[in-house]
């Protein structure tokens, strides 16, 4: 977590030009780490510029994040044996032969 033990609120000053995201980075929590953000309960863009006196919620990334198109599928070609092996460490379904299968079983 990016605030200080024990704390589940920070007040701030909104200066009428930064923007929310500017504001939140400036708290220490890096935007690549927030899921999503309202404010009084309504979604708004981390471009969005506060105007004081609104209660913000910054909500975390979702763990484990959804990827578009999952579950992804990897057909490798023959020189990439290692990365095949590494996608499979990593739980990626990938498909992999040593001897070149040809196009035309490709196609299929």
């Amino acid at each position: 977590t990016f605030l200080p033990q024990g704390r589940l609120t920070l007040t701030a000053r909104a200066d009428g030009v930064s923007t929310l995201g500017h504001l939140v980075e400036s708290l220490g929590v890096p935007l690549t780490e927030v899921g999503g953000l309202t404010r009084d309960g309504t979604p708004v863009p981390v471009s969005f510029i506060p105007a004081g006196g609104e209660r913000v919620a910054v909500a975390p990334v979702e763990r484990p994040q959804r990827v578009p198109g999952a579950p992804l599928r990897f057909l490798l070609d023959v020189h990439l044996g290692t990365l095949a092996r590494r996608l499979r460490l990593l739980g990626v379904d990938t498909a992999y032969q040593q001897e070149d299968p040809g196009d035309a079983a490709l196609a299929t």
